[in-house]
């Protein structure tokens, strides 16, 4: 029984050495503050209170550039794009690390106004470059 219930992890085990964990990534909600957003996204979505959160992406290093990375985070792109069908919202967050924030805006994410390593991507973009309806 989980007692907090307030996040999900998700674990990319290593099948040929299971004593290893290559990644892993946290999903949960989040408050955002639609002053540091563009424009367009706060007349588009005016009454948002909240977003899809990846808070927590990580690997282990031997496994860095290998490509699990994007494999990781399409993983969690696609679980946060199906939760949005249930429990609406129109954006998905990043918290990323130093040195990292140049691998999130590869796939579309952008900074927010206030702070470098706090991302977003909207969930119509993500539907689009997943092509998924």
């Amino acid at each position: 029984m989980r007692k907090k219930d307030n996040t999900r992890t998700f674990v990319l085990e290593d099948e040929r050495s299971p004593e290893h964990n290559i990644a892993y990534y946290i999903l949960t909600m989040t408050s955002v503050n639609l002053g540091s957003l563009p424009e367009k996204f706060k007349k588009k979505h005016k009454n948002m209170q909240a977003a899809g959160l990846i808070s927590r992406l990580a690997f282990d290093k031997q496994y860095v550039g290998q490509g699990y990375g994007e494999w990781i985070l399409i993983d969690a792109l696609k679980k946060l794009l199906a939760a949005s069908k249930s429990v609406v919202f129109p954006l998905i967050i990043v918290d990323a690390n130093d040195g990292v924030v140049g691998f999130y805006e590869k796939f579309g994410f952008t900074a927010f106004f206030d702070t470098t390593n706090k991302l977003f991507i909207s969930i119509a973009d993500v539907r689009a470059s997943l092509q998924l309806k």
